[in-house]
This record gives C-alpha cells, sequence and structure tokens, in this order.
C-alpha cells in the first residue's frame, strides 16, 4: 500500500489512489450511516447536532432515495473526518482517519513514494453531502452526484504554507521527518475543503495554517 508524498519549496502533499482510497471511503461511510440513522431516530447524535424539522425532512427525503445524509451542522456537508499524516522514522506514513463527532479511527500503515517536482498533485474540492437536490428545481451548473473522488489529495500551499513557515516550531528540514502530524479537517468552504494544523510532537504545540480568508 502506497502513500505517494510531494515536497517543494513551497507546497507539500499527500496522495493515496486505488484500493486504499475505497476503504478509507467505505468506512467513513459505515461511521456517517450509524450518525444518520441515530440522528433520524433521535433527533441528534449524543446530544450534538440537533436536527430540526426543516433538516429531518431533507434528511427523510435523501432515506427514500436509498441515500445517507448526517448532519453535522452549517459548515459540515464535506463530512467530519481528519485526516492525519506522520511520516515515520523508516520514511513510512502512519496514516489516520479520525471522526470528529464519534471518536472512531481508521488506521494504515503506508509505504511511502516520493513524487518529483514534474507530477502535479492537484487538490480539488469534494462535497460529500448536499442539500441542494432537495431544495431547488433549477437545473446546477455541476449538480451533486454523491460521488468520492478517486483519489485523497492533502496539500499545504499558498498562503497556508506560508503560515506554516513563519511558525517559530517549524524547521524546513525536518519536514519529512516523524516530527510533524500533518491535520486535514474536512469543511465545506474554502478552495480545498479542508482546514490544516500542523502538530509539532518536540514541543507539543499545533498551529492552525488554514487560510481563512479564502473561505
Amino acid at each position: 500500500m502506497i502513500i505517494e508524498i510531494q515536497k517543494l519549496h513551497n507546497e507539500l502533499g499527500f496522495r493515496i489512489s486505488g484500493e486504499i482510497v475505497k476503504q478509507i471511503h467505505s468506512w467513513e461511510y459505515s461511521v456517517d450511516e450509524k450518525v444518520f440513522r441515530e440522528q433520524l431516530e433521535t433527533g441528534f447524535y449524543k446530544g450534538r447536532y440537533p436536527i430540526s424539522p426543516d433538516i429531518r425532512m431533507f434528511m427523510e427525503m435523501a432515506e427514500k432515495k436509498g441515500k445517507i445524509m448526517p448532519y453535522y451542522g452549517a459548515g459540515g456537508s464535506s463530512g467530519a473526518c481528519t485526516y492525519k499524516f506522520q511520516i515515520t522514522n523508516d520514511f513510512c506514513c502512519l496514516f489516520k482517519v479520525k471522526h470528529s463527532l464519534t471518536g472512531d479511527v481508521f488506521e494504515l500503515m503506508l509505504n511511502s513514494q516520493i513524487v518529483d517536482a514534474n507530477t502535479e498533485i492537484k487538490r480539488e474540492s469534494e462535497m460529500q453531502f448536499s442539500f441542494l437536490p432537495y431544495v431547488t428545481n433549477e437545473k446546477l451548473d455541476k449538480p451533486w452526484s454523491g460521488e468520492r473522488h478517486k483519489q485523497l489529495v492533502c496539500k499545504i500551499f499558498g498562503q497556508e504554507y506560508k503560515n506554516l513557515k513563519e511558525w517559530d516550531n517549524w524547521v524546513e528540514e525536518e519536514a519529512l521527518s516523524s516530527r510533524y502530524i500533518y491535520n486535514f479537517s474536512q469543511v465545506s468552504m474554502g478552495a480545498t475543503g479542508f482546514s490544516v494544523k500542523v502538530e509539532d510532537t518536540e514541543t507539543d504545540s499545533i498551529v492552525d495554517v488554514t487560510d481563512y480568508d479564502d473561505w
């Protein structure tokens, strides 16, 4: 099982493809379905994210069409998972997916493959859940299909990488070491669909490098 890693002077990217992505999406779906069923039954999940009558109506419409649509708040249409990457000393990568609401964790140890600068690792935002088909009869330019991307791409670039370089605990030469844990949390805002935090395991400190001006 391979994860592709690209480190350039102004960006850092991770890409996972193939069967691993299918495993990730299958796991995410199982957790989302658990949340969705409990929300429909009780009106919330473990006391969080109470469902209004309007939201419940859309969720029931989705269920009748054989879909799930858990509610994770106004900004949660992309899901509630955080993707964590930590490169190990033997240059593998410990990859974790944590569901922020349930606390469930999916974990894999992946072999790393470095990608050179001639190969572009491009991140496209993704909407996992959408109420749009149920609130409009207008023809949408890019209608929501419910399909997930075939690749998982997580990147720090542009202003976010500038923010990272300004952090007192950032050591460029140790970017691909076990010192740092890179966290990408699903959000429905911004160009990439992620908020980004970096942990420094040496000092137990965390920096939020998200480009909120782009939201």
